[in-house]
């Protein structure tokens, strides 16, 4: 027998919103903590939303995603810095807004979300958002 895999409804949550705009390019925005350890989701879609800016010039532009973590109950965490577990999304070269989305495996306890700007240029002065919906896989039997 086959197990097929299912996901409940995901229910989306602005986590990132004026502090990500006029981001400079390698600028860093480390978010409020987040308490997972009552619900223990596994994973986190993770959705960004770039205003227009004109990235036409930059190569290989992209927005780092770091997840953050602590196994204390929120009151150490890790270093936020290029050590720490992280999804890239590409953006396109163009002077469009933008949305991507990934997916990070999150822990069952308290953790972060930090945006990492790789674009080469500063974001948008308005627009921009983080936004997140935890879900765990479940089968259908």
């Amino acid at each position: 027998m086959v197990t097929q895999f299912i996901y409940s409804a995901l229910t989306e949550t602005d986590y990132l919103t004026t502090d990500l705009n006029s981001l400079a390019d390698d600028g860093v925005v480390l978010g409020a903590a987040v308490n997972n350890s009552s619900n223990r989701d596994m994973m986190l879609k993770i959705q960004i939303q770039l205003a227009s800016v004109d990235l036409s010039a930059q190569t290989s532009p992209a927005v780092r995603i770091r997840l953050i973590e602590s196994i204390d109950g929120g009151t150490v965490y890790e270093d936020n810095d290029s050590t720490a577990y992280s999804i890239t999304l590409p953006v396109a070269a163009t002077s469009a807004a933008h949305v991507r989305i990934g997916d990070l495996m999150i822990p069952p306890g308290y953790f972060k979300i930090a945006v990492v700007n790789e674009t080469g240029a500063a974001f948008a002065a308005s627009g921009n958002v983080l936004s997140y919906a935890p879900y765990t896989p479940e089968t259908d039997s």
